[in-house]
């Protein structure tokens, strides 16, 4: 999937911080009831929010 986006200077130089604080940006997501998670993370592109969701795994300590 390709997605192409025009940004003005702003824009982009928000996006572009955001991108350099990405390990702050990174959450941990625990479901309920049960051992797994998984990570996300968003980014604000002017009024749009992207969310981007990782695999969800079973956490350490778990039975397999």
């Amino acid at each position: 999937m390709d997605i192409y986006m025009r940004l003005t200077y702003d824009q982009y130089k928000d996006l572009e911080q955001q991108l350099q604080m990405y390990p702050r940006l990174e959450t941990t997501h625990t479901s309920t009831p049960g051992p797994f998670y998984h990570k996300s993370f968003r980014l604000h592109v002017g009024d749009l929010c992207i969310e981007f969701h990782g695999p969800i795994v079973k956490g350490e300590g778990c039975e397999p």
